[in-house]
């Protein structure tokens, strides 16, 4: 009889016969802490030469192969399951290999967003320790680079479908953790690409018009240009959105007008710029007359 595992980056989970819970509880099979988890978020049945998927009516959803997952789906080898913010490989053993662990308590790194045991001291990909005050020695290895753009891609996915469902508080906590990655990526002198950079700053004006905050817009419009990154025709329409008494609390949209020589952008950015001087310019004019 074949038997089964669940991989997760750097770990391996066995599938004994029967169900195996997944969730953000103690009580799950595969303990897995993220926020975005349920506490039981998915069940994945063996029974003998079947294996089936069921997510548990989650906050979030499941995905198998990027497909949501609608009651049950048989799992075959090499099978993606996303829950949260963590994607997880469905695999068949035909040899006999040693065995995993068929239980475990999975943490979640608060700097690479990697998943690890609960009771390693630190994280295997970055060295973060919990609570340890330096987190870093070095660069980063090579490899992390691509694995954090996955990340960055992956939740940015997490962050639209908080932002189309209306809830906010889930968006706040994703954007936080991409905001935390992107800081301290620019602070070790490392760069982010504007294609991949500037769906988050979206992303961020979304939250902070939705949040009738300027929290999220402050650090949208700041980072743009400390990254020195263009402004696109989508940032230029998603900063239109945002409710005036929003705009009129944040300031940064007067520096990042300032910041740029449109003489040195192209005609796109050139574009999303001018849209962001007639929005500077109206605020300056709103508070003009207050």
């Amino acid at each position: 009889m074949a038997r089964y595992r669940l991989r997760l980056l750097l770990q391996e989970f066995d599938l004994p016969q029967g169900e195996t819970v997944l969730g953000r509880s103690p009580e799950c099979q595969v303990t897995i802490d993220d926020p975005l988890v349920s506490r039981e978020h998915a069940k994945i049945i063996v029974q003998d030469d079947t294996v089936v998927c069921r997510d548990l009516g989650s906050r979030n959803g499941s995905k198998v192969n990027g497909v949501p997952l609608r009651g049950e789906i048989p799992l075959n080898d090499g099978d993606r399951i996303r829950i949260g913010n963590q994607e997880i490989v469905f695999t068949k053993v035909v040899v006999p290999r040693r065995p995993g662990r068929p239980t475990g308590s999975l943490r979640h790194c608060q700097k690479c967003q990697t998943p690890y045991v609960a009771e390693a001291p630190q994280c295997p990909n970055c060295g973060y320790a919990p609570g340890a005050e330096d987190t870093l020695s070095g660069a980063p290895r090579p490899g992390n680079l691509d694995r954090e753009a996955w990340s960055l891609q992956m939740q940015m996915e997490l962050l639209e479908r908080a932002l189309t469902l209306g809830r906010t508080s889930d968006a706040d906590r994703v954007m936080g953790r991409m905001a935390i990655a992107i800081d301290e990526r620019l602070a070790q002198g490392m760069t982010v690409d504007p294609p991949k950079l500037l769906p988050t700053l979206v992303g961020a004006v979304r939250l902070a018009a939705a949040q009738g905050e300027a929290q999220w817009l402050r650090w949208a419009l700041g980072l743009l240009s400390k990254a020195e990154c263009p402004p696109s025709r989508e940032l230029a329409e998603a900063v239109g959105r945002v409710p005036p008494i929003v705009l009129e609390g944040c300031e940064s949209i007067h520096e990042v007008v300032a910041s740029f020589d449109p003489s040195k952008l192209d005609e796109p950015a050139r574009a999303a710029l001018a849209v962001l001087v007639e929005i500077a310019a109206k605020v300056g004019a709103k508070r003009s007359e207050s």
